[in-house]
């Protein structure tokens, strides 16, 4: 379970790298946010150096395009939509090398998605559009928002999912509001949903973040590994960072892999 992070989520590049060399047995991927933006670059042909290759071969000037390109996944995205479209956007999700799966959140109930069938570049879309400055993304008629938003890693969509080990990667934590300021929050996103014309208009959206932010930060989902990259001085803004949140990435990974090992075996008896 690859969680949200905006580029410090570039670290779970260098987890996959290291899985992968240690020969980790990975039956699914399931990731939210910068998770499903990294994890179907390794999953559409289990080749992690193409993976880290890709990853990181984009310059600062590349984000700054794409995001004033609402972060789409097309050959007309600039050089960064482009490159991520045909590494894996263009592909059904039937087509990829190892399953895999792009959480979303459902506008409407406020509730995570798991996505699994269609265009995997859409599905990613959904996964790290970020509500009020995009707009929303629709599939089977649900207007879906980032993945991340409700649970920055939620582990529980893979479980559903069917995964029966979950090793989650955790690289950055939701906004927490004082508890104080929490009513508050509760009653704006009251007003705004109450004045909605539809729940993925701005109003809704809006109304959306504010019952997010009025729940205070959620007990995480615990996952029967997590990876947690020390991602101090990295900024998830800041795309400078990606090659050291990479190798932060391998590290952790690395330190973790005697536990990984034992908890396989352990399975296997």
């Amino acid at each position: 379970m690859l969680g949200a992070g905006g580029t410090k989520g570039w670290a779970h590049v260098g987890v996959l790298k290291v899985l992968h060399e240690a020969g980790v047995p990975l039956d699914l991927i399931v990731g939210a946010s910068a998770g499903a933006l990294m994890g179907p670059l390794y999953a559409v042909r289990r080749d992690a150096a193409e993976a880290e290759r890709i990853a990181l071969s984009f310059t600062p000037t590349d984000y700054l395009e794409w995001f004033l390109r609402d972060l789409r996944l097309s050959p007309r995205a600039g050089r960064m939509g482009h490159t991520l479209w045909q590494a894996y956007g263009r592909f059904d999700f039937a087509e990829m090398a190892l399953p895999f799966a792009a959480v979303a959140l459902d506008l409407r109930s406020g509730q995570p998605v798991g996505l699994r069938s269609g265009n995997v570049g859409r599905a990613v879309e959904a996964s790290i559009r970020p509500p009020l400055f995009g707009r929303p993304v629709q599939h089977d008629g649900l207007h879906l928002v980032d993945g991340g938003l409700q649970n920055a890693v939620p582990v529980g969509v893979a479980r559903d999912l069917g995964a029966a080990m979950v090793i989650s990667v955790r690289v950055g934590e939701l906004i927490a509001l004082p508890k104080a300021l929490r009513p508050l929050s509760a009653r704006v996103s009251a007003a705004y949903r109450a004045h909605s014309a539809a729940s993925a208009d701005v109003s809704g959206q809006f109304g959306l973040l504010a019952g997010l932010l009025s729940k205070g930060r959620q007990v995480p989902e615990r996952a029967d590994i997590e990876i947690r990259p020390d991602m101090r001085g990295i900024s998830s803004l800041w795309p400078w960072h990606v090659p050291v949140a990479a190798r932060r990435g391998e590290s952790a990974a690395r330190k973790a892999l005697p536990a990984i090992r034992r908890l396989l075996s352990a399975r296997a008896v």
